[in-house]
């Protein structure tokens, strides 16, 4: 997914779980054994820990059994069964890059761009003996900066080729109207996680800060400056970036589309940036020069502005240089570059241990770069119609169970109650893949080209983004690609989407019991649908525009329920000294409380229906019982606690523990079940409850 505008800002916050690299992603360096089809299940009764009570802690009396069997990998951040089929799915990406690297007259156009991409980034031999040389255009281009009125084009190049200098631009949906397609312009230009990473003062962030300045003037070393001119460039580089994050948003403002919506037009916006001609920089990225557009954040090109007309040149050909050397040090460069790259970010920063196998670094770099080239052929081979149905079938039934689920409310007045339905109702499921392939025709992939081909794909996908500005938006797109394991919700489109990756176990499985797979995947969907009801998308109409239908004692309502949320998950400490951010993860937290519910109230009318004996017992648990373990069992997850401060800071998901134990303790129908005292740790003295 983009991070580039407001809209993907939203959709980021709206998805089951944010993709940290999977390269990023604790006790032991043991790899765990790459998982099997047959060897998942959606329930898995060998993974209950019985020695622990379940109403004290659920989580691990759900999944202690998978932690015994799944140490930590060396070379991830977290493990969790999100990553088992992730590895399962990338087991299946390779086989098919393998077979499409295979140079054939009978290759098609698609398989033969997947097939050279995947065989080129394969060829360390070669990006090693090439060194610099294909970025040294580019280095060249930089250096050849002559004057602040030269920069605006400079800075368009840099974006169309990924390089993520001084502001984001992008195209996006028109908040207030969501039909159309505009131009938007927010911050961005930095190379920490997120703007606190600038700003906070405790020891930890400072040494964070330290290390990210020596991990700058080593890659500026490699590049071949002295150590004394480097040193001098990672101090120059960490001020510009400070002075861009003081003025940006933070995460947690981020989520409220109305600190994001301020619509101006491309002149008037112009007129603001004295000191950097915007039609130079427009021209150069073949963006409208006029019409309608969001500045995201004024404050921020307040600053950026400022930034132009009192920083000496020297000073940002550096930070330049530095942004380009970062955007292309991964899999296209020097393995002494791509080394020293994952040395800081998932080795000092996140705790992995040891670097990916290139096999697996390279097939997320083609399914990042043609997904749906590649999803293409993966759909044909692992996703069968029967498997789109049965999805679109219990998506309904979690929509049949909101829609009667509101109507139990009460604390929402019967007006809003119309208005909600309607929205519901209007919400369209998008299930495995896209009905119209991407087409990737004009897109040249050369053999034995890694950086020119990243090249290439980058500026391809930014003209292919630019080119929606004016245009009406396209719902049927998609921003995951098919072998993709996990969802979102739009709010600007209100629909919610689900790529055919997702819908195999251990999440779902036709061979499993309604209880586990309503339990999990049933839960996911929920959790996707009850997101255009969260804090963010309630603000959203059913159109997807950016409007209140809330009557205002609805909304209070709403708000003070949300606040119980938000003080629950500021009370939990992930790590020593660092708490959850309550209101950073409201949504999310909204989501998979409500989405739990619905999936619950889904499975017990499909219950009622087949005429289920509640008190029946498989593999010694009855029916809701193992609704709740399924629950539980897909959020089991080894994670290292450098990774789960960086969560606890960045992230709007909770840490997967807390997305068990917290969302089941406000849920006394989960206690019945277990027959859990009032006074047991998974049962809350004031449980949270909005939908």
């Amino acid at each position: 997914m983009s991070c580039l505008s407001a809209c993907s800002r939203l959709l980021l916050a709206l998805s089951l779980f944010v993709f940290w690299p999977v390269v990023l992603l604790g006790q032991s360096s043991a790899p765990a054994a790459s998982p099997s089809q047959a060897g998942l299940r959606v329930f898995d009764p060998t993974l209950v820990d019985k020695s622990i009570d379940p109403c004290e802690n659920f989580y691990r009396y759900s999944c202690n059994g998978w932690f015994q069997h799944n140490p930590l990998p060396p070379d991830q951040i977290s493990y969790g069964r999100f990553t088992e089929l992730q590895e399962l799915n990338r087991q299946h990406l390779k086989q098919i890059l393998e077979q499409a690297a295979v140079a054939s007259p009978t290759r098609t156009t698609n398989e033969q761009k997947i097939g050279d991409e995947y065989a080129s980034c394969m060829d360390t031999a070669a990006i090693d003996k090439a060194g610099l040389a294909p970025l040294q255009p580019e280095l060249d281009r930089i250096a050849a900066l002559r004057s602040a009125a030269e920069l605006p084009a400079l800075v368009g190049h840099l974006h169309s080729i990924g390089v993520n200098v001084f502001f984001d631009m992008s195209s996006d949906q028109d908040l207030a109207n969501a039909n159309n397609v505009i131009s938007s312009y927010g911050a961005g230009g930095l190379g920490l996680p997120e703007r606190d990473y600038y700003t906070r003062t405790d020891a930890k962030s400072v040494e964070q800060r330290a290390q990210y300045v020596d991990h700058v003037h080593r890659i500026l070393v490699l590049a071949g400056e002295t150590d004394a001119q480097a040193k001098k460039d990672a101090e120059t580089l960490l001020a510009i970036e400070t002075r861009l994050a003081k003025a940006s948003l933070t995460v947690t403002e981020l989520r409220d589309p109305q600190n994001i919506n301020h619509p101006t037009d491309v002149a008037s916006f112009a007129k603001e940036l004295m000191h950097f001609p915007l039609p130079a920089y427009v021209a150069a990225v073949h963006a409208p020069a006029v019409g309608k557009m969001n500045d995201s954040e004024p404050k921020f090109f307040v600053e950026f502005n400022a930034l132009v007309a009192d920083t000496l040149l020297d000073q940002i050909r550096a930070y330049l240089r530095w942004h380009l050397l970062h955007a292309y040090a991964g899999t296209s460069m020097p393995a002494a570059f791509e080394y020293e790259t994952w040395r800081f970010y998932q080795h000092e920063l996140n705790g992995a241990e040891k670097q990916q196998e290139r096999w697996k670094l390279c097939t997320n770099r083609v399914d990042r770069e043609m997904g749906e080239a590649l999803g293409q052929v993966y759909v044909e081979k692992y996703f069968p119609p029967s498997a789109k149905q049965h999805a679109l079938e219990m998506t309904v039934a979690i929509e049949q169970a909101m829609n009667k689920d509101i109507d139990r409310l009460d604390w929402m007045s019967p007006g809003t109650k119309v208005k909600a339905k309607e929205k519901l109702r209007a919400v369209m499921n998008k299930v495995g893949y896209p009905d119209k392939w991407r087409d990737y025709s004009k897109l040249a992939i050369v053999r034995g080209d890694a950086l020119g081909n990243q090249e290439r794909v980058r500026q391809f996908n930014f003209a292919r983004d630019l080119a929606k500005i004016g245009k009406p938006v396209d719902k049927n797109e998609w921003m995951m690609s098919p072998p993709t394991v996990n969802a979102y919700y739009e709010p600007q489109q209100n629909n919610v989407n689900f790529p055919a990756g997702y819908f195999q176990p251990p999440f779902f499985s036709d061979r499993e019991d309604d209880a586990a797979n309503f339990g999990d995947m049933g839960s996911t969907i929920g959790h996707e649908l009850t997101h255009g009801f969260d804090d963010e998308g309630r603000q959203f109409d059913k159109e997807g525009n950016l409007t209140d239908w809330w009557t205002k004692d609805d909304e209070q309502k709403f708000n003070e329920r949300a606040q119980c949320m938000v003080k629950q998950y500021d009370a939990i400490e992930a790590v020593p000294g660092v708490h959850l951010n309550g209101k950073l993860t409201l949504g999310e937290n909204l989501a998979d409380l409500g989405g739990l519910w619905l999936a619950w109230i889904a499975w017990q009318e499909r219950a009622e229906t087949a005429h289920l004996d509640m008190n029946a017992k498989t593999d010694g648990y009855t029916p809701d019982q193992r609704f709740w373990i399924a629950y539980a069992q897909q959020w089991c997850t080894q994670t290292r606690p450098e990774q789960l401060r960086t969560q606890a800071e960045t992230d709007p998901h909770a840490p997967d523990e807390y997305r068990t134990n917290t969302v089941l303790q406000d849920l006394p129908v989960f206690a019945k079940s277990f027959s859990c005292k009032k006074t047991d740790k998974m049962v809350s003295a004031t449980p949270c409850r909005v939908w």
